[in-house]
């Protein structure tokens, strides 16, 4: 009993220690949670929640040196030590951005999967080590994402630079060890957001993770995606500038959500908005375990009246700074769990959007199923002239012509400063098309390339063939200039968290990863119902000529008299019907005999009693 009691007092001591620890940033971990919500300028919501853990811990450490883990995800720090991962993007992605409308997002991700992988020069088998890094990153997230294999990935040249720190140990640069994959119709459903949510050192019981309800997201939103970003920082540096000395890891865990208020209030003329209604809770407690909990508000140029007001305010940027509202969650919920309203005096409407200074689309023309193209359009609305690097993933039965591909800038033939073109090759990996090209100031640049459909084998179509094949998103990525970096919400590398950025007032550098939309493709279909219909009418023909062949070589014709004959089930039944109506019939006769010896004597009593009556009668009277 002693022992016990010692043990139980042990125990006790070291988790509080533990607490204690990771309270105070023990073992160089910090955890913070963060939601920054806007509305966009066509009344939607945009909530970005973001989760950031940073760890002192090498990343190049392969050996079995990490064993303790106290916030960041043992999961996923097997992955990164087993495959030798240097950086890693993954995201999962329910609906298309709007550009146009909702401007430029915190994280961009294009509609279905998505995996940006980066490995250490140490790796001997980058493919290899792709192919294992997916099929467990498959196994994390319950997704398909072992699917991304050479056939749907590719090896970039100018696009997805370092977002990490790089050093001479093992973080290089070397793009041969960079692979990039899309899966343009995989789904994002609760059963990926829960595995996602138990990374999470509070998982989903304590913080901002409370207000991931799938049900009211998958409900009411038009846009939801999912995110774990995965990159090396540096601790500390050497003497005069030097290089990396104590490199750690930053793991970020990111969710975008896009709410129409309207949906939510089912009225055309409410633009209210709260967070109970929209995520299911209030704001609830702040994680125990999280150094910083707080929510950013961008009001500028609002007209709604928040309610509570904010802990304070914050300016951001500079020229014509943007204006945060701050609520510390630590505080704002001392009393438990509190709603964030947002008001409108009067019912708003909203005129023409202003787009952002960059955009980018994409579609398919041609007609027919045997022969297409494929055409980009960028428009350029800056002042100055922009550089940009356009990646093209298309799959291996769609055969591209290079000598098609022309690119225009306002009807002028323009010639790109580089291109990297690698041909497809069938079933083993697909065509790769990436080109630099300098964008004139107001301008818009159209680029076009025709390709051929290629006819699969019946095993490769999917289950709905007629829907069509998709083809993912292509990638345009670009640096913007000074005039337009008031659009975008970029991320410091040093520190990715929200914090670091708004209370810094971080000067970043503003390269954005624009995504188009994903294309549908109707490739020449089989008549899929054609062998159900020959199997039908084979079937028909063997049956019927089977049975007589069947009883003409094993059964014999003998004559046979009608008592022998062998009945049917049915005979049989019938047989026995009226075998028991003569039965029936017998016993009805004997029952009608019995039935008038009855009636007699019953007669002759009454005629003898009448008689007795009669006599009593005349000797009274005599």
């Amino acid at each position: 009993k002693m022992m016990s009691l010692i043990l139980c007092a042990v125990y006790l001591s070291v988790t509080c220690l533990l607490h204690v620890q990771a309270q105070n940033g023990g073992d160089h971990e910090k955890f913070t949670e963060e939601l920054f919500m806007k509305e966009t300028p066509s009344g939607h919501v945009y909530s970005h929640f973001q989760f950031t853990t940073r760890w002192d811990s090498d990343i190049r450490r392969r050996d079995n040196s990490r064993e303790h883990y106290n916030l960041f995800p043992r999961s996923v720090g097997d992955i990164v030590a087993a495959y030798g991962v240097q950086e890693l993007s993954l995201s999962l992605t329910q609906g298309l951005w709007r550009y146009e409308k909702w401007g430029y997002p915190i994280n961009s991700a294009p509609p279905g999967a998505q995996v940006i992988a980066r490995f250490q020069s140490s790796v001997p088998d980058v493919d290899k080590a792709w192919e294992g890094l997916t099929s467990a990153l498959a196994g994390l997230l319950c997704s398909s994402l072992n699917n991304l294999g050479r056939t749907e990935s590719i090896q970039p040249e100018y696009s997805f630079a370092n977002q990490g720190v790089t050093g001479p140990d093992s973080l290089g640069t070397n793009r041969t060890y960079l692979r990039y994959g899309i899966l343009p119709r995989e789904n994002l459903c609760t059963e990926n957001l829960t595995p996602w949510k138990k990374l999470l050192p509070c998982k989903n019981k304590r913080g901002l993770a409370v207000l991931l309800s799938s049900g009211h997201i998958q409900k009411y939103s038009v846009y939801f995606s999912l995110g774990l970003d995965l990159k090396p920082v540096c601790y500390s540096t050497g003497e005069e500038g030097g290089g990396c000395t104590s490199p750690g890891v930053e793991l970020v865990q990111s969710v975008s959500v896009v709410i129409d208020p309207v949906i939510i209030n089912k009225q055309a003329d409410n633009t209210d908005w709260n967070v109970k209604r929209m995520f299911g809770i209030g704001v609830t407690p702040a994680c125990p375990l999280a150094h910083t909990s707080t929510i950013f508000i961008d009001t500028t140029d609002s007209t709604y009246v928040l309610d509570p007001p904010p802990n304070e305010y914050l300016y951001y940027g500079a020229g014509m700074p943007r204006k945060l509202a701050v609520y510390d969650v630590k505080i704002f919920t001392e009393h438990g769990i509190t709603d964030i309203t947002a008001k409108h005096p009067k019912s708003h409407i909203y005129g023409i959007v202003r787009a952002p200074p960059v955009l980018f689309n994409r579609h398919v023309v041609g007609t027919g199923q045997e022969r297409g193209g494929i055409v980009a359009t960028i428009k350029n609305s800056c002042t100055t002239g922009i550089t940009v690097a356009y990646l093209e993933l298309i799959p291996w039965y769609l055969r591209v012509y290079l000598h098609t591909l022309k690119i225009e800038t306002d009807g002028v033939p323009v010639k790109p400063i580089n291109t990297v073109y690698r041909p497809g090759r069938d079933r083993e990996r697909p065509y790769h098309l990436e080109l630099v090209l300098k964008l004139a100031a107001r301008s818009t640049t159209t680029i076009r390339i025709d390709m051929e459909y290629s006819i699969l084998r019946w095993t490769e179509y999917p289950p709905d063939a007629n829907h069509g094949l998709y083809v993912g998103a292509a990638v345009l990525t670009t640096r913007l200039p000074v005039d337009g970096k008031a659009n975008a919400t970029v991320l410091a590398a040093e520190d990715s968290s929200l914090s670091h950025l708004f209370w810094g007032n971080v000067a970043t550098d503003p390269v954005l990863k624009i995504y188009s939309e994903t294309l549908l493709i109707t490739v020449p279909t089989p008549d899929f119902s054609m062998p159900y219909n020959v199997i039908c009418l084979a079937c028909t023909i063997a049956a019927l000529a089977f049975g007589p062949i069947h009883n003409m070589t094993t059964k014999k014709l003998v004559l046979v008299s009608p008592d022998q004959e062998e009945k049917s089930l049915l005979g049989k039944i019938i047989a026995c019907v009226l075998s028991c109506l003569p039965t029936l019939a017998a016993r009805k006769k004997k029952q009608e005999p019995e039935q008038t010896s009855d009636e007699d004597k019953g007669n002759e009593e009454s005629s003898e009693e009448s008689n007795t009556q009669t006599q009593s009668e005349d000797t009274n009277n005599s």
